[in-house]
């Protein structure tokens, strides 16, 4: 891969501001898109600046998933991955006191104590991830095979580090996610080994840089009565509100059925779940119990997986 521009090559994250930033200065987001085409008539469009390992847009997920799954035929989402860790070589943030990857675990735990939800940091001590290049490059080569299953493939990278403490920059990982969303694994392959999947992800980190995007979250909606940006992880409700002024939609009610809210997410936090049907979060903990789903201590919260369903 050729070596982009240092200031698009590593950052941390920012507990104060929510922000997972790149180095070097900010600059302005363009009045314009960057030659990103118009929406579809009736659809926002949102583009999604991140990073596979920025721990500020997983904080971000009861927010986004409840906007999109509740408002899914009205979004056109397209993720732009923007690398946040290139590599340790040389790595030093003196205003986090952030030198090791062992460092990143305490933040990481800061993060989870201010936000709600809950973060496995194990990762940093039992298998440190050594960039987040090759998880973006993996994601890239999905949107390449199959556009549609990119966003699950994201959240299930996300569970795994996150949840469950896995070095998502592991080869035999990515590719094991792969097969688990039943994808063809051959060219899966193909387009790692060819370069076509790297090749797209250098295109990701240059439009990073052309949106002026400095840090992870960037939200950028784009909808028939207007355009806003968003920075850093943000409360449901602020995500909500702003998607309907550029939208111009009516607002939809929250998924207030566990049922139902099971069959939406499958695997989720309880602040994940609390956002999607209003609940609180202790009271999101006891209808999810009541309903069979089983719960696993993540930190000082909880992830749950639904009942297994009956197959007729």
């Amino acid at each position: 891969m050729s070596q982009p521009d240092q200031s698009l090559a590593e950052g941390v994250c920012d507990v104060e501001s929510g922000i997972c930033a790149l180095p070097g200065d900010s600059a302005p987001l363009p009045g314009a898109s960057a030659g990103t085409p118009a929406p579809e008539v009736g659809l926002t469009r949102i583009t999604y600046v991140t990073d596979p390992i920025c721990s500020a847009c997983w904080i971000l997920e009861p927010a986004w998933r409840s906007l999109t799954e509740r408002y899914r035929d009205l979004v056109d989402v397209h993720h732009v991955y923007g690398g946040l860790l290139r590599g340790w070589q040389g790595f030093h943030d003196a205003g986090n006191g952030i030198r090791r990857p062992e460092d990143v675990a305490h933040h990481w735990d800061e993060f989870a104590q201010l936000s709600g939800q809950p973060i496995n940091s194990s990762v940093w001590w039992s298998d440190p991830i050594d960039s987040s290049y090759p998880p973006s490059i993996a994601l890239a080569a999905v949107r390449r095979l199959a556009p549609a299953q990119e966003e699950a493939y994201l959240r299930r990278l996300r569970e795994e580090l996150f949840l469950d403490g896995r070095n998502i920059a592991a080869p035999e990982l990515l590719e094991a996610l792969v097969v688990e969303l039943g994808l063809d694994v051959a060219s899966y392959r193909r387009l790692i080994e060819n370069g076509e999947a790297e090749s797209e992800f250098e295109r990701d980190l240059v439009r990073t840089h052309e949106l002026g995007a400095r840090g992870f979250p960037t939200l950028i909606l784009e909808g028939p009565d207007g355009r806003v940006v968003l920075h850093g992880w943000i409360q449901p409700d602020r995500l909500e509100n702003t998607f309907l002024t550029v939208s111009g939609a009516t607002r939809r009610p929250l998924i207030s059925s566990i049922d139902d809210a099971t069959e939406r997410l499958g695997t989720g936090t309880s602040l994940e779940y609390a956002a999607l049907t209003g609940h609180s979060v202790t009271e999101v903990e006891e209808l999810l119990a009541q309903a069979g789903a089983t719960s696993r201590p993540v930190g000082k919260g909880k992830a749950w997986s639904p009942k297994p369903r009956k197959t007729p």
